[in-house]
């Protein structure tokens, strides 16, 4: 009876947060109905056969979507937090849109979780995953993770009472985690001879175990490569075939293609630097930037991350600094090598878009950190630009 009832609030907690566009539903409805049955996400996912967990900095909702995609293309039900809300409250969420209010049972084949490298410890063995992605680790929010050897020891700590029976898949910076699980460990394939098209599309050769193959994403970067290369690592070991990803859509906000430009999530240094790496010889002269830095909750309130990011890779060009702490980041942008007569500072992201797009030559590349990029979101669904982002898969 309290699953039943827990269910049912959540689904009104989504519907009322959808109504009054306080959010998509993707975290509100997981974090009342787990007040009312804290083993919510054991109960909803007990019966699902197959459940694939990834974790890390960067790059966990492109292979999650990834992975998904291959999945679905095998004719798999997949169920997955495709919002990108990768805590407890996020999965349970998800869990909760897909059951019927007088029920409680999913139907799916498939599980997809993202996790957060902190709620990992916690969530993880909830799920018994058969199979985990550890992407990397690189500093993130400071204030709440500490340290990368902390996040690290806490994997270590939680794999030491891992099922044995699961695969593990690390990138080859994090073969530390071998020696703490009982079971089976692999690296990602390997990657081969990259090539970049622009900002269209990055080819390459992968090799995992006696598979060959030659992928084409339509994504940059060479950080989309390794979030490729671990997707369909995963894939061929859960014997989901292996398609061309040609038809491949990136999730809101990560490569997002817009009618006057693109959207590219930034959230931690070494994030940020990647994709500063792969915009800067795209960014011509008649195009702006436009840079969002807000402190919230869920981006790290300590945002001195700005100062290891490689700002100094961008191009010296028009740039528009907007979001709660669009002063510290015009600061950054000065000693960054930007003439200040090129920055403009407009806290309010509305108004800071209006005024990019006003008289805009060229392109527009926004870089929003990850609360800023939730209110771009809505600011474009608002003004029929884009659907709102928990319409899209």
């Amino acid at each position: 009876m309290e699953l039943l009832l827990a269910i049912l609030v959540g689904k009104i907690a989504g519907f009322l947060s959808r109504l009054f566009q306080i959010g998509g539903g993707s975290a509100a409805p997981g974090l009342y109905a787990l007040k009312i049955y804290p083993k919510l996400v054991e109960k909803l996912t007990k019966n699902i056969p197959h459940h694939a967990v990834i974790t890390g900095t960067n790059g966990k909702t492109t292979t999650a979507r990834i992975l998904a995609h291959l999945a679905q293309g095998a004719g798999l039900k997949v169920i997955r937090n495709h919002t990108g809300s990768n805590l407890e409250r996020g999965i349970a969420s998800t869990l909760i849109s897909s059951v019927h209010p007088g029920g409680a049972r999913t139907n799916f084949d498939l599980g997809i979780w993202e996790l957060d490298e902190f709620a990992f410890n916690e969530v993880a063995p909830k799920l018994k995953p058969n199979l985990v992605i550890f992407l990397n680790v690189s500093r993130d929010q400071l204030d709440r993770y500490g340290e990368i050897d902390k996040v690290v020891n806490r994997w270590c700590n939680t794999l030491s009472k891992f099922d044995p029976q699961a695969l593990i898949l690390v990138n080859s910076n994090l073969t530390k985690l071998k020696n703490y699980f009982k079971g089976q460990t692999k690296e990602f394939g390997k990657v081969k001879n990259i090539k970049a098209n622009g900002l269209n599309s990055t080819s390459f050769d992968l090799e995992v175990a006696n598979f060959k193959s030659k992928v084409s994403i339509p994504v940059p970067g060479n950080y989309n490569v390794q979030n490729a290369a671990a997707a369909i690592t995963a894939a061929y070991y859960l014997n989901i075939p292996i398609t061309p990803l040609t038809n491949f859509q990136p999730a809101f906000g990560r490569v997002e293609k817009l009618p006057f430009g693109y959207i590219f999530l930034i959230k931690n240094p070494a994030g940020a630097t990647q994709v500063f790496e792969t915009l800067a010889p795209q960014i011509g002269p008649k195009d702006r930037l436009l840079i969002a830095l807000n402190d919230n909750l869920a981006d790290g309130t300590d945002i001195s991350w700005i100062w290891d990011a490689e700002f100094e890779k961008l191009p010296n060009h028009h740039t528009i600094v907007s979001g709660k702490r669009a002063t510290d980041l015009a600061i950054r942008l000065k000693y960054a090598g930007f003439e200040p007569k090129r920055i403009h500072i407009e806290p309010n992201l509305e108004k800071a878009l209006g005024e990019a797009r006003k008289r805009l030559k060229g392109k527009l590349y926004i870089l929003p950190t990850y609360t800023a990029m939730l209110r771009l979101q809505k600011i474009l669904a608002k003004q029929g630009i884009k659907q709102h982002y928990w319409q899209q898969d």
